[in-house]
């Protein structure tokens, strides 16, 4: 199975991610526009966003197509202009492993759990 590593990888496979706002969510779609997963999100007020949920087909996991999603949502211009926490598992993790590596330069983020 061909691993990700990156979003023009996986568009060059037919894969691509979209930001839907009224659904509060970054889509994984494939050619067809098949839903594969989603990032969703809650805004907190008007200057946090909390990542609290991330799925993606279970036929691709560990492909490299979370983590891709991952990064779209947290680089993206609407996690840009807000603190982001992130009470999704996936989504922590992603976030300190990126802030270790310096990979991505995340803004201010929370990944403590909430209620």
């Amino acid at each position: 199975m061909v691993k990700f590593s990156s979003l023009a990888d996986a568009n060059k496979h037919g894969y691509t991610i979209t930001h839907e706002p009224a659904q509060s969510r970054f889509a994984l779609y494939d050619q067809a526009e098949n839903l594969l997963g989603e990032a969703h999100y809650t805004l907190l007020g008007e200057t946090e966003i909390d990542f609290d949920h991330t799925v993606i087909s279970p036929n691709l996991r560990g492909i490299g197509l979370s983590a891709i999603l991952a990064e779209v949502a947290i680089t993206s211009d609407l996690a840009k202009t807000h603190k982001i926490a992130a009470s999704c598992w996936f989504i922590a993790k992603y976030l300190n492993r990126a802030t270790q590596q310096n990979a991505v330069a995340a803004p201010n983020h929370d990944t403590a759990e909430r209620s």
